[in-house]
């Protein structure tokens, strides 16, 4: 469809930007609240094209590194643990084209594994037992942050409105 997605939030965003900000001198909380939703539309801008390839990226890396901690779990142990990830896993992949429904899925996976992080620090796990959860998780959420920076710079970065 033409234009995009993006071509109309962006077209948004320079409108507020070249015709509403400049008659708003006057006012600086107005004139704020112009730069913050400009800000907001150039995020969504490039979220709109993205979203979709991140969200799919995180969840197939999420369900790997679950997939793994499943396997390290021993046995006898942490059943209900090992039972909910076992179903969660066992969910069926989501199509590529339904954002929304990928989203529910990977908030399902991040619950998970904040569940196991929470765990560990709870439940009183050996160090020698948390290590590798720690460490998976770890890197995970690296690879996660890795992959969102490209929505967060330079949108967010510089000084507040």
């Amino acid at each position: 469809m033409q234009p995009t997605s993006r071509t109309l939030i962006e077209r948004v965003a320079d409108a507020l930007d070249e015709s509403v900000l400049p008659n708003l001198s006057h006012d600086k909380w107005s004139a704020s609240t112009v730069r913050s939703a400009v800000t907001l539309l150039r995020h969504l801008a490039k979220r709109v094209e993205l979203e979709a390839a991140i969200i799919a990226e995180d969840t197939a890396d999420a369900r790997a590194v679950l997939t793994g901690l499943l396997r390290d779990i021993r046995t006898g142990e942490d059943t209900a643990l090992k039972d909910e990830i076992g179903a969660i896993l066992a969910e069926p992949a989501v199509a590529s084209f339904d954002t929304p429904a990928m989203d529910a899925q990977n908030t399902r996976y991040q619950a998970v594994l904040e569940r196991l992080l929470r765990d560990q620090y709870e439940g009183g796990w050996t160090d020698a037992r948390e290590q590798p959860v720690r460490g998976a998780i770890r890197a995970y959420l690296k690879r996660r942050l890795a992959r969102e920076r490209d929505l967060i710079v330079p949108e967010f970065s510089g000084p507040p409105f």
